[in-house]
């Protein structure tokens, strides 16, 4: 059995965000871990009472965080119907992502689920920095949820590909995620006007592509725009699009995506998931 794991803050983000991975596990049958990070209390009392106060801190933290997680399982289980006996309760304590990475870690887990907002004024939690931390330290694929996105099982998955690594390994990775779940794939590359002398190169690499997929349900297309995130944008807005998948490695577009504004596009204002895999 495939294993999910749904870190949750318990806010309206995380409770929507759930219904998708409730959703994957329905359709992989897939149990799935709700993991929920408590942090470390900060103190404002006198010397003499610090070690004990934050002790009790601690443990009163601990219990609060247990009930939450209880209710929380609760409601996911109903609202998503999948058995109790497929859901694992994790509580941690630290820092969230440090607790996200060493949970997919010891739980091998198959993927994550991830809202892309925590609760009110604690939007960085989710985006940013610690979003970026997780999807670049796990080896496991990462959904991004924004707030708005449809439950609806992906029919179509476009991988935005850079072709600066084997896009054929990548390839044969989003497949083994998108043919359980019954999408195709569409392989999606955009190169810029002013990069001369490219076009042959990428047309080259998308002959072989063709060749070595040619009997599977994915498609590939070489487009030649003003600029990479405006076409991306475009194509989705003409082409049917469910997830947006982008690969992780060192200098990877999505680093581009998580450094600039262009994070505002693809996650902060997006209704679309966000797939993230190691290639």
């Amino acid at each position: 059995m495939q294993t999910i794991l749904f870190p949750t803050d318990f806010s309206n983000n995380a409770i929507h965000a759930s219904l998708y991975a409730g959703m994957l596990a329905k359709q992989l049958n897939a149990k799935v871990i709700l993991l929920h990070a408590y942090p470390v209390p900060i103190p404002v009392i006198t010397e003499q009472q610090l070690i004990f106060d934050t002790e009790i801190s601690v443990l009163q933290s601990e219990e609060d965080a247990k009930s939450n997680l209880a209710i929380f399982t609760d409601k996911f289980i109903e609202d998503t119907g999948l058995l109790a006996e497929n859901t694992v309760q994790i509580i941690g304590y630290g820092i969230l992502p440090n607790i996200i990475i060493n949970t997919a870690k010891v739980e091998n887990v198959n993927f994550i689920v991830m809202a892309t907002k925590g609760t009110a004024n604690a939007v960085d939690r989710w985006l940013d920095n610690n979003a970026q931390s997780v999807i670049e330290s796990v080896e496991c694929p990462v959904f991004l949820i924004p707030e708005n996105t449809p439950i609806n099982l992906p029919q179509t998955i476009m991988y935005a590909a850079d072709f600066e690594d084997d896009e054929i390994v990548a390839t044969h990775k989003i497949l083994n995620i998108a043919q359980p779940l019954g999408a195709s794939c569409k392989v999606i590359h955009i190169h810029e006007y002013f990069e001369l002398n490219i076009g042959s190169g990428v047309q080259a690499q998308v002959s072989e592509l063709e060749k070595e997929f040619e009997n599977d349900d994915v498609s590939f297309k070489n487009l030649n725009r003003t600029g990479i995130v405006e076409g991306l944008e475009t194509y989705m807005q003409t082409h049917r699009t469910d997830v947006l998948a982008l690969a992780i490695y060192e200098k990877s577009f999505l680093s581009k995506i998580f450094n600039t504004s262009i994070s505002k596009h693809f996650v902060e204002e997006a209704t679309l998931p966000i797939l993230t895999f190691k290639k």
